[in-house]
């Protein structure tokens, strides 16, 4: 009895579970799982299973490649010499194997954490088909899959750009959604541009941004983003930009 306690008191502070998720641990073993930060502050789950990238979104609208890179942790014991881990590419997954290159699986000696890279290539199929690859660890020689919503990670990945949720609340001021309008909004309104606190929580800023924008189009409320958007509506008066680089459509300006 006394070591089941011992053993639930180690998975507790290690994994951080949820109690229906307990994994027996063995002091004995090393665990090894898929670590890449959970930008949802407020979920129970400190890392997250599922990345999105775009590169209609990125900040440098010229990439022809982009690295993602995936934290990979263990838990238990350390080693002197690297130690290669195992994953498998999920039957579930879809897409182009042209496109994607993964680094080796290792755990340098006498680290507990340590990277894996995913190289994507862009192509002229990702403007058309979102594409999505998912990465199952498995256990080898040399490590026991860990935490158990940490032992998958899937990354959905295109270059295709969306209108945002947030985009029908500003319409007024963006007009319709056109992904050149959005894209140079990304580049002037990025996180870090505006230094002002949340309007009512009063939490200091860094935090309205291209991705957070305030929830109302107050020009009193949010001086700051309008004064970014004077910016962006002055971009498009004053170059001609097209819609996909369509000269038979009309340009875009801003209301």
């Amino acid at each position: 009895m006394k070591r089941n306690s011992i053993v639930v008191v180690l998975i507790l502070c290690l994994f951080g579970c949820k109690e229906n998720i307990l994994i027996d641990y063995d002091t004995s073993a090393s665990y090894v799982y898929f670590a890449y930060p959970n930008s949802n502050k407020r979920s129970v789950e400190k890392y997250t299973d599922s990345l999105y990238y775009s590169f209609a979104a990125d900040e440098d609208l010229t990439l022809t490649e982009k690295t993602i890179k995936i934290p990979m942790k263990i838990a238990g014991l350390s080693a002197s010499e690297n130690r290669s881990f195992k994953y498998v590419i999920s039957d579930s997954s879809d897409y182009d194997e042209s496109l994607i290159s993964i680094s080796e699986p290792m755990i340098a000696g006498n680290k507990y954490e340590d990277t894996l890279l995913l190289k994507i290539k862009r192509a002229p199929i990702l403007s058309e088909k979102e594409m999505m690859i998912k990465l199952d660890i498995e256990s080898n020689e040399n490590f026991i899959k860990g935490h158990q919503y940490n032992q998958s990670i899937k990354l959905v990945f295109s270059d295709i750009l969306v209108e945002p949720t947030w985009w029908n609340t500003w319409r007024r001021y963006f007009g319709p959604f056109h992904k050149e309008i959005f894209q140079k909004w990304m580049q002037i309104y990025y996180l870090g541009a505006d230094k002002s606190p949340h309007l009512t929580e009063g939490t200091p800023g860094p935090i309205y941004y291209w991705n957070n924008m305030p929830s109302s189009a107050t020009a009193t409320w949010y001086p700051i983003t309008f004064m970014y958007m004077g910016i962006l509506k002055d971009y498009f008066a004053n170059n001609v930009v097209y819609p996909n680089g369509d000269s038979s459509q009309e340009r875009i300006l801003l209301p």
